[in-house]
């Protein structure tokens, strides 16, 4: 499954180099000049073109969500670039949880942790 996951860590190096170089003409860096602000907007709206397509049926809807969840997680790694933050980070951070529940770690955080409660 490693391999299969190539994509994301060669995006994440593309992502970086333009978050770095800021080439003209480019989508990301439009995104990234927007700053948080903009790629969060951009993250919202995805979002909720994921969970739109989630409800749709067949081959058809399947293929829509995974359209939909790709741009959900491109948009999520601009927003990772833009703050310096490395894909990688965000695995170690998933690795660290793994095997614990979910309610166990939230509490863990605390209510000073900055997220929203759920």
């Amino acid at each position: 499954m490693s391999d299969s996951l190539d994509p994301l860590v060669r995006l994440m190096q593309t992502l970086q180099e333009r978050a770095k170089n800021r080439p003209a003409g480019s989508y990301t860096t439009k995104l990234l000049d927007g700053g948080a602000e903009k790629i969060g907007k951009k993250i919202r709206e995805e979002a909720e073109e994921m969970i739109e397509a989630a409800s749709e049926e067949g081959d058809a809807g399947r293929e829509h969500f995974v359209y939909e969840a790709g741009d959900l997680i491109y948009h999520a790694m601009v927003l990772l670039a833009w703050k310096g933050v490395d894909l990688s980070e965000v695995a170690n951070e998933l690795g660290r949880r793994e095997g614990t529940s979910g309610l166990v770690e939230k509490a863990s955080r605390g209510k000073n942790s900055g997220s929203k409660a759920e």
